[in-house]
């Protein structure tokens, strides 16, 4: 059709051509047909539904509309359509101060295309556009469709609303869904799902500019010797990515520590905008980044992706380095395994997909209390699961229809809803089988690339010729200096840990007639001189607690040098501990040898009154705060500030409750001190 041949010229050059595969998905969504294109990353997925768009709107065709998962990539979506000379734009939480006029311009036809994530299809306010043909559909894209399927590696249990839509549809509405990620299962899942009418357009999964290596450095210290060793001789600007956002943020100090400029993006970060702009310009030579920083982000000349840990799947992998050498000829792909990777990926798994158990108990407590129905701050204080797993239970419910929210309270539907235990069963199996089957591409002898493009059921898999296995040699040297190595030891021991005060008791929690805790009453900032089991002191931390049972002299020396000018700062006099039934003298005796070397007196002001549950067992904020209020109370106290020590933190309720009832109690200012931050042993 020489319409698209000249468009896409218009907006790329005369010399522009479609890539194989591109031309003819675009005339089946011409034809009113419904597609599904499985492309590698940088394929060009965008430019098909875009293109397409061009052209019905000039036939005066409705709207657009994207289902799209990750900010970050609307926003990049609207770069690339604005190429074409298209008005698109986005709904999402950080722009409603643009809804209406977006509203105004749907109910105008001004708009060609409208980008939303799928948690906006449960919103009512979006369902009326639908309802009242304030939204007229040309054509319904689903980008990242491998979400679409239970068996996806990034399940969204929003993408099944989605399903819904599609079904509602009229059948002369054409549907388009891309992925890079899809292997036969899931494809299969999806046309079972998107109906058994739609056609399958795939191509290869080979990245030609992509040159893959794998390299072994079991601790933390090694790898990040390693990288400031090697990160000059990497091409161009690259990422690295971490499994946790505390890693994230480990591997950016250094970096900065060692003047190569770098920065850190996670979900939470702040300033992410400025940081995404420094690196599009190449203004920085590292952006360490979690999985926040995903799926179809466009900048062709990244060159290189390291992986600070290994990733719980291949699909993962390969989605992860597709973002580099889009638009360059090589690129450098660098997994380094350490031995904390399994731990961190099967905490993943174990939190990830809704339990059918955990949502069995779920709907049996809201069937049981129908009228006014139950929060979830009420849940929590019955099912000891974390708070997010109990949200992703809901969400999954809601969206399967056994359960719906009226205002702030969860009530049963007339529907009746079963766990479907084999499905569980099933996709559990599967997440350990890719956790497997990522262990044995990092020990292959075979082709890399081959290897990930068999995985995902890649009809032309070849060897690519280029990899460490291929070539037979590193791409990268493997080694790294002795004297870097001290250097990283000596920068984990002095990589310290603020302890964040809580400033509320748990949902549902009022004392006193409120649920914030009075400012008088709250802990001050304090400090954790390690993470747990960590390449610093962590790793002394665990062997003292679990092994020696005492603390070496090694970590009170640490402590009272990390602490020495702090406390005269803040005037502390004094210094007491969390007891332990089990462990009676433990915290004890250091929190003792402690006061010493920093010249304060010792009271013993905290009696464990009730050997309660172990807090790590417990899963919810409610659950922890309980546990820990009833364990303990303050037989007496000095009215100047302390310093409140314990082995590890983790929640921070112990420290919250304890330092709440020594102010209570008379106390002056509370700092908390912990040997080892414990939390987040895994985390976005």
């Amino acid at each position: 059709m020489e319409e698209l041949l000249q468009e896409l010229k218009n907006a790329y050059g005369e010399d522009a051509e479609f890539r194989d595969g591109q031309k003819e998905a675009i005339l089946e969504i011409l034809n009113r047909k419904r597609i599904l294109v499985v492309q590698k990353t940088g394929w060009g997925k965008s430019l098909v539904y875009f293109l397409a768009t061009k052209i019905l709107r000039k036939k005066a065709q409705g709207t657009t509309l994207i289902i799209s998962p990750l900010l970050a990539l609307m926003n990049n979506q609207v770069s690339s359509a604005n190429k074409l000379g298209l008005h698109v734009e986005t709904i999402n939480s950080e722009n409603t101060e643009s809804w209406e006029i977006i509203v105004e311009e749907l109910k105008n036809d001004q708009l060609d295309a409208l980008i939303i994530s799928p948690e906006r299809l449960a919103n009512e306010q979006f369902k009326a556009l639908l309802s009242e043909g304030i939204l007229k559909i040309s054509l319904f894209v689903v980008d990242e469709a491998h979400c679409i399927s239970d068996w996806g590696h990034d399940f969204r249990p929003d993408y099944r609303r989605i399903v819904d839509i599609i079904h509602m549809l009229p059948s002369n509405i054409p549907v388009l869904a891309t992925t890079a990620t899809a292997n036969n299962r899931v494809i299969e899942d999806i046309k079972n799902q998107l109906g058994n009418n739609i056609t399958i357009s795939r191509g290869s999964l080979m990245r030609e500019s992509l040159e893959l290596q794998v390299i072994k450095l079991d601790t933390q210290e090694e790898r990040l010797a390693w990288i400031l060793n090697h990160i000059q001789e990497l091409p161009g600007t690259g990422l690295i990515y971490c499994l946790t956002v505390k890693d994230c943020q480990v591997v950016n100090e250094w970096l900065c520590a060692n003047q190569i400029s770098s920065k850190c993006y996670y979900a939470k970060a702040e300033d992410k905008e400025t940081i995404i702009d420094l690196f599009m310009q190449n203004q920085i030579k590292v952006l360490v980044a979690t999985v926040a920083f995903g799926m179809g982000f466009d900048k062709p000349d990244i060159g290189f992706v390291i992986h600070f840990q290994k990733p719980g799947n291949l699909v993962a992998y390969y989605q992860q380095i597709g973002r580099a050498g889009r638009g360059i000829h090589r690129a450098l792909a660098i997994l380094l395994r350490g031995e904390e990777d399994d731990l961190i990926n099967q905490y993943f798994i174990d939190s990830a997909f809704p339990t059918e158990n955990l949502m069995e108990q779920i709907v049996s407590l809201i069937r049981a209390n129908p009228d006014p129905g139950l929060r979830q701050s009420d849940l929590e204080k019955s099912i000891n699961m974390k708070a997010g797993k109990i949200k992703a239970c809901i969400k999954y419910l809601m969206v399967e229809g056994a359960i719906y929210q009226d205002k702030k309270y969860y009530r049963p539907t007339a529907r009746f809803w079963k766990p479907d235990m084999e499905k569980s069963n099933k996709i559990t199996k599967i997440r350990q089988n890719e956790l497997q089957h990522i262990e044995e591409f990092t020990k292959t002898k075979n082709c890399y690339m081959e290897y990930i493009a068999n995985e995902l059921n890649d009809s032309l898999a070849k060897a690519c010729g280029k990899c460490a296995n291929c070539l037979n040699h590193p791409l990268i040297d493997e080694n790294f200096r002795t004297d870097t190595l001290l250097k990283a030891q000596e920068f984990l021991k002095h990589h310290f840990h603020i302890i964040q005060p809580r400033k509320r008791w748990p949902s549902g929690v009022s004392i006193d007639g409120s649920n914030n805790i009075p400012k008088e009453f709250l802990c001050e900032p304090g400090w954790a001189l390690s993470k747990y089991n960590d390449a610093g002191w962590g790793r002394l931390v665990s062997k003292g607690k679990y092994t020696d049972h005492h603390f070496d002299v090694q970590l009170v020396e640490a402590a009272a040098e990390l602490l020495k000018d702090f406390v005269k700062e803040q005037d502390i006099q004094w210094v007491t501990n969390i007891p332990s039934l089990q462990r009676p003298e433990l915290v004890s005796a250091f929190a003792k040898k402690l006061a010493d070397y920093l010249h304060l007196e010792y009271i013993e002001a905290i009696e464990k009154v009730k050997n309660n549950r172990c807090q790590k067992e417990l899963n919810t904020s409610f659950l922890q705060y309980k546990n820990v209020e009833e364990s303990f109370s303050v037989k007496n106290c000095s009215e100047n500030n302390v310093l409140l020590v314990d082995d590890m933190v983790d929640s921070r309720w112990t420290f919250t409750v304890c330092g709440y009832k020594l102010r209570k109690c008379g106390s002056g200012k509370v700092f908390p001190f912990a040997l080892a931050n414990s939390a987040n042993r895994g985390d976005e």
